[in-house]
């Protein structure tokens, strides 16, 4: 069951049994990797690795396990593998929402 919560971002979605899914609008070669706002309800994230043979993907994935401080093993892209519009999840418990939200959206500041 999806549930989204009028305190979080229309961007973060619980899932259930520790799942976070965080859906994002990706802007690739940019100077650096980054959050910047939202667009179109979702996370906007520049991406400074170029759309080729999954690197983009690659440093998606990597950025938000750094940022949020857990392994790369508990941070998997579920859909848009090659689109600007991809979703990720992320294995947290329920109660890190506001620390997620914060994590993300400080990623590349």
């Amino acid at each position: 069951m999806h549930k989204i919560s009028d305190d979080r971002p229309a961007w973060l979605i619980w899932r259930g049994n520790d799942q976070w899914l965080i859906q994002l609008a990706i802007r690739s070669g940019a100077k650096e990797t980054r959050a910047e706002g939202e667009f179109d309800g979702r996370l906007k994230l520049f991406v400074k690795a170029p759309p080729i043979e999954g690197r983009a993907n690659q440093t998606i994935v990597q950025s938000i396990a750094s940022a949020v401080g857990v392994p790369k093993s508990r941070v998997n892209l579920v859909s848009g593998l090659k689109s600007k519009q991809k979703s990720v999840v992320i294995e947290l418990p329920e109660e890190a929402a506001a620390q997620l939200v914060e994590q993300l959206t400080s990623i590349g500041h």
